[in-house]
């Protein structure tokens, strides 16, 4: 299976879903709630880059919440 990559930021999607990019890994926030969610689930339009307050959260945050 070849991997996807999308480029690290910000992507707005349907539904007020906004996914959030980095090293080939995604965050999901839906209904206030954040998630991890696969690369191949990612259906957004990129919006802009992370600031570097979120970059260094990213980790913790991404070790913490549940899968989509």
């Amino acid at each position: 299976m070849k991997k996807v990559m999308h480029k690290d930021g910000i992507y707005r999607g349907d539904y007020g879903i906004t996914y959030f990019v980095l090293d080939g890994r995604v965050l999901l926030k839906h209904l206030g709630i954040i998630y991890k969610a696969s690369p191949l689930f990612l259906y957004g339009k990129w919006a802009y880059p992370l600031t570097d307050a979120m970059i260094k959260q990213f980790d913790e945050l991404h070790e913490k919440v549940k899968q989509w």
